[in-house]
């Protein structure tokens, strides 16, 4: 029922309850209960105006009801169950549809870039883009990098089924350096994301500038060899 005077009173009502959110079931519960208390008035005998001037009446002063609601829907208390509700929404989501993690993990992943190196001049780089599934994860293997500092980077990235029961591929990319036959000693570091979806960095040091081959070790029984010699773009060249 839509009653010109009755909106306004709600309106000044709900004029002091802060916490937003619970407007709408005030304004519902309020509602409600006074066209319960219109068609008492009516059973009782009064002409509809009548009825709806006393539904008003008896509802008291709108300040001071919305002041005494404002104490019962605190906005301290409100924001905190709300959270709450929310937090255990996404919760129940990660739990029931795996594919919600893989869209939160994925969207992360959009802010994640590599790092930039800048304490050393670029000599040349190699779009590797090698890409290949092995059980449930694939490995990206997207560029090589050496610097005049005799260091090597590569730039790789996983992606792991999220519907796989397995653990999500997260160490660092493991390879040797060879100079033609001969494995070239070299210290390093790396890291790499763990999600679904993950970049990864490895730098290793003093890598001569003929270095030949780089092998990747996948997994055990899976590796990858990466000619050197082929594909260079030169930083003075690029």
């Amino acid at each position: 029922m839509h009653v010109p005077d009755w909106e306004k009173y709600l309106k000044e009502v709900l004029s002091h309850v802060k916490f937003k959110y619970d407007h709408n079931p005030i304004y519902v519960e309020l509602s409600n209960h006074m066209e319960d208390r219109y068609g008492d008035f009516i059973a009782e005998g009064m002409n509809e105006e009548q009825g709806k001037k006393a539904v008003i009446t008896c509802m008291g002063d709108a300040d001071t009801l919305g002041e005494e609601l404002n104490k019962a829907h605190s906005p301290v208390i409100g924001w905190i169950w709300l959270s709450l509700r929310n937090l255990l929404i996404i919760l129940i989501l990660i739990n029931i549809f795996p594919g919600f993690t893989l869209i939160t993990s994925s969207f992360v992943s959009i802010f994640e870039t590599y790092k930039d190196k800048n304490d050393s001049p670029l000599v040349y780089t190699i779009d590797v883009n090698y890409k290949e599934q092995v059980y449930d994860t694939t490995y990206i293997i997207d560029k090589i990098l050496y610097y005049e500092d005799n260091t090597m980077e590569i730039r790789y990235a996983t992606w792991t089924n999220p519907f796989s029961s397995s653990i999500k591929w997260n160490s660092s990319l493991d390879l040797k350096l060879y100079r033609d036959e001969e494995e070239v000693p070299r210290n390093g570091s790396g890291w790499k994301s763990g999600s679904h979806y993950g970049r990864g960095q490895e730098y290793r040091e003093d890598v001569p500038l003929d270095a030949t081959k780089a092998v990747f070790f996948l997994t055990k029984d899976k590796e990858v060899s990466i000619d050197l010699t082929e594909g260079r773009v030169m930083k003075n060249e690029s």
